[in-house]
């Protein structure tokens, strides 16, 4: 009676772990460190940005319109599925939040300048 109920147990966990091991892989957990071009859709301008990443967290570069480099921070949330970032620049800072692709290659959300001016973007991959 033992015997077969220590076969019946085996044979659930092997049928459960097999049944939880394809939604295990199909998470992808991807590395946005690199070089990407941010384009602001509200006027279709585009800058470039460097990012590091750490576990987490994202740190790395913004190059503005008058071509000063504004630092960047910010972190990935995997449970949710977003990224925010924080560019501070010498005279104003932009936070962002946005999604990013099924293949890490595009971020799309949206982000507040200046403290008030909203907008959508959309960053690429270089």
């Amino acid at each position: 009676m033992i015997k077969k109920t220590l076969i019946v147990v085996l044979v659930i966990v092997a049928l459960t772990f097999t049944a939880v091991m394809p939604s295990l892989s199909e998470q992808k957990i991807f590395d946005f460190s690199g070089s990407w071009i941010v384009r602001w859709l509200d006027n279709d301008t585009r800058n470039p940005i460097s990012l590091t990443q750490i576990n987490e967290r994202l740190n790395g570069t913004y190059t503005n319109d008058k071509k000063e480099t504004c630092s960047i921070s910010g972190q990935l949330v995997q449970k949710n599925n977003h990224i925010t970032l924080r560019v501070d620049c010498p005279q104003w800072d932009i936070v962002m939040d946005g999604v990013p692709s099924s293949d890490g290659n595009t971020i799309k959300g949206i982000y507040i300048a200046y403290g008030t001016s909203k907008g959508d973007f959309e960053m690429t991959r270089k």
